[in-house]
């Protein structure tokens, strides 16, 4: 019994840290877009949000729209770099 409660217990702390991550992802998302509206910005800010992008875009399976956002702000603010 108290197996199957540790067991319970590991699953859902998986399920939390997943939907944290998810969150933390959608907000580089919301960033990215809109760093690339604005015509100027913080390089630190566009940084950070590249580095955050990469990180939470996913190891194995990459989102792809991630992966767009960080070749579309490389291409926008690539020499402020």
């Amino acid at each position: 019994m108290f197996f199957a409660l540790i067991i319970l217990a590991l699953i859902g702390i998986i399920y939390l840290l997943n939907r944290i991550e998810k969150g933390i992802k959608a907000r580089y998302k919301k960033t990215a877009y809109g760093l690339l509206e604005t015509s100027t910005s913080n390089p630190k800010e566009v940084k950070d949000t590249i580095k955050g992008l990469r990180l939470y875009g996913g190891r194995f399976f990459k989102d792809k729209e991630c992966i767009q956002l960080v070749d579309r702000l490389l291409f926008k603010y690539g020499a402020k770099l």
